[in-house]
């Protein structure tokens, strides 16, 4: 008898480290190129799309790198601006927000505490647990650096029309939330 589907193990694409980090698996399975498949169109690097991808990051990463105030990372950056959207969370809860494993959280929260813009206390809900906050500081400089980023965003995304900028806002949700 074979197993129903429901019964079978899931295809994730990573693996979970010793750490519990996000690791890609690669790709075990082996081709032939002893056998090549005839290219219905010849193959671009300039128009494939994960090549764009890293192109277009490494422009958007060298002007945020430019512009950012308190020469803020985009780990640091998101981790600010997403505690200023949500409010006090853990750190497990606020890593999962912005799709960082666990270690790489605990080493930004861990500089930005140095910096004095973000504060740990005692959950008042249950003890076991550490809540992350910004301090008053950490308000100021995530408000401040959430407007930076709109000219950052400007910038990079100048060629674009607002639709344009809409649609490939959405597309990129629906590749990260598939």
């Amino acid at each position: 008898m074979e197993p129903r589907a429901a019964e079978l193990p899931r295809y994730e694409p990573w693996r979970r480290s010793a750490k519990g980090a996000r690791v890609v698996q690669p790709n075990k399975k082996r081709r032939s190129v002893e056998k090549p498949k005839e290219a219905v169109q010849p193959y671009r690097l300039d128009d494939a799309p994960g090549f764009l991808l890293r192109v277009a990051l490494r422009t958007h990463t060298a002007i945020f790198a430019a512009k950012m105030i308190e020469e803020l990372t985009g780990p640091q950056f998101s981790t600010l601006a997403k505690l200023r959207e949500v409010g006090p969370c853990s750190q497990n809860h606020l890593g999962r927000l912005i799709h960082y494993d666990s270690a790489t959280i605990t080493g930004v929260i861990s500089r930005l505490k140095l910096r004095g813009l973000i504060k740990s206390s005692e959950d008042p809900l249950d003890p076991r647990r550490r809540e992350i906050d910004l301090t008053d500081k950490g308000r100021r400089v995530a408000d401040a650096a959430i407007e930076t980023v709109g000219e950052i965003s400007s910038e990079t995304f100048a060629p674009l029309t607002r639709e344009e900028f809409r649609a490939l806002t959405e597309i990129l949700k629906k590749i990260i939330h598939r």
